[in-house]
């Protein structure tokens, strides 16, 4: 494990642009990359029954939103899209909130080759809301400007996709616990704060 990678490094290595268009299962039949840190290792949340893994399952590419917003689609007022850890602050953050019915939140488990097919379902699903990514990564770290343009193409330019998650920065962390913790309440807020992205549309 490295401990300071970020998603630039396998992005300057191939993972977008003319490498999405190859068949590289024909190539390396067992490529699949995993970046977490330790605590979602530990998180009993992050967990998963043997049942998921039995013969006749498969990888999910996207996990939906399974909870009360996917049961009135229509009624959603913002899906959150979003990869890894930080999906379990957005889901903590949504209960305590009481925003399970206004917010869905959908996971992106494959970023390469984008999940186009699938993202299109769940754009499609929630016609009214607002389409937000969120990263815990600084803007300039993370997955926005690789998936931005791609979501984009997805819904046909039809909306915006707005960010929400650090600003940028030249270092990957603060090194300061409290700074860290403002910075990913900031982050919260943001993501659920209805009226966030008004005056910007």
């Amino acid at each position: 494990a490295h401990t300071s990678w970020h998603c630039g490094r396998t992005r300057e290595s191939g993972g977008s642009g003319a490498a999405d268009c190859l068949a590289l299962p024909l190539l390396l039949p067992l490529q699949l990359i995993i970046f977490t840190p330790k605590s979602l290792l530990r998180h009993p949340e992050a967990r998963s029954s043997f049942d998921d893994m039995l013969p006749g399952t498969h990888f999910l590419r996207v996990i939906p939103d399974s909870g009360p917003a996917a049961q009135n689609p229509a009624n959603v007022k913002r899906v959150l899209f979003c990869t890894g850890k930080v999906y379990y602050d957005l889901t903590r953050e949504r209960k305590a909130r009481q925003m399970e019915a206004d917010v869905a939140i959908t996971r992106v488990e494959q970023l390469s080759p984008f999940p186009f097919d699938l993202l299109q379902k769940e754009a499609q699903k929630y016609p009214n809301a607002e389409l937000v990514w969120c990263q815990e990564e600084h803007k300039n770290q993370g997955y926005y400007d690789y998936v931005k343009p791609r979501l984009r193409t997805t819904i046909n330019r039809a909306k915006p996709v707005w960010y929400a998650g650090r600003e940028p920065a030249a270092a990957p962390a603060t090194g300061n616990k409290k700074t860290h913790l403002t910075e990913l309440q900031r982050l919260l807020d943001t993501a659920f704060n209805l009226d966030a992205f008004k005056d910007l549309a």
